[in-house]
């Protein structure tokens, strides 16, 4: 059996994402690098069924790769990957800028009724009720704002997308979003992350991996976001159409 059917089978019957993502973490920080980078590939390569174990387990690995693993092991999974050539895996480590960035001078329309509230009511806000008051903070510049909102059991994917395709917005509440254990995995809020300019190149990257062939090919062709998310697009789909031929 190999690494990434291992990692496939053990990380597939995990059902809580968050545990998923923690065991994804600590599988890559076991792996010799060079292993790891194979097994993401692989995944990459067979993730063209989105309810299959191996979707499942790409999905614990990105969101581990996000939100649990060192930056010493992104470094050197990032060096393994550009040493073996694997394309698709060392855009996921990208350094390179979003398109856009945030600029609190030119930030647009800004609900200063909400804004003049201080940081601590609006976090307490977001975990309310009010479902008028939770599409308002959606458009929230802070990220502990919209973690709230999103671990809200009240939040339905109306406040999710807004946060997710908002601009001009922070990049650290696009993580934010990315980071949600019950956001994660929809597919329309990571199409909007995968189509923010704001979003880091690595986060659209990571959020491109589960989405569909028609979505793929939207944003093979969408001139508003990075190159590089464009490029990352264009070879998952041509991994899925190898993936049909064989």
């Amino acid at each position: 059996m190999d690494v990434a059917e291992r990692i496939s089978r053990l990380l597939g019957a995990i059902d809580d994402l968050e545990l998923r993502a923690r065991r994804a973490a600590e599988f890559l920080a076991e792996l010799p690098a060079d292993e790891a980078v194979e097994a993401l590939d692989e995944l990459l390569r067979r993730t063209h069924r989105r309810s299959d174990p191996h979707s499942a387990a790409l999905e614990g690995l990105l969101r581990g790769l996000h939100a649990f693993v060192p930056e010493e092991l992104t470094a050197s999974l990032r060096s393994a990957a550009d040493a073996k050539g694997t394309q698709a895996v060392a855009a996921l480590f990208t350094r390179t800028g979003a398109v856009r960035t945030f600029d609190l001078d030119k930030e647009g329309w800004v609900d200063r009724e909400m804004r003049a509230r201080s940081l601590g009511e609006r976090k307490a806000l977001a975990r309310g009720r009010n479902r008028d008051l939770l599409v308002r903070l959606a458009q929230d510049q802070d990220p502990m704002v919209v973690r709230n909102l999103l671990e809200n059991p009240r939040c339905t994917e109306r406040e999710a997308l807004v946060a997710a395709s908002r601009r001009p917005v922070r990049a650290a509440v696009l993580q934010e979003v990315f980071r949600s254990r019950r956001w994660a995995t929809n597919r329309r809020v990571r199409k909007a992350l995968a189509q923010n300019p704001y979003s880091p190149p690595s986060l659209a990257i990571s959020a491109l991996a589960i989405l569909t062939t028609p979505d793929l090919r939207e944003i093979a062709s969408d001139g508003t976001i990075s190159s590089e998310v464009r490029v990352q697009a264009r070879l998952l789909l041509a991994h899925r159409r190898g993936a049909a031929a064989e």
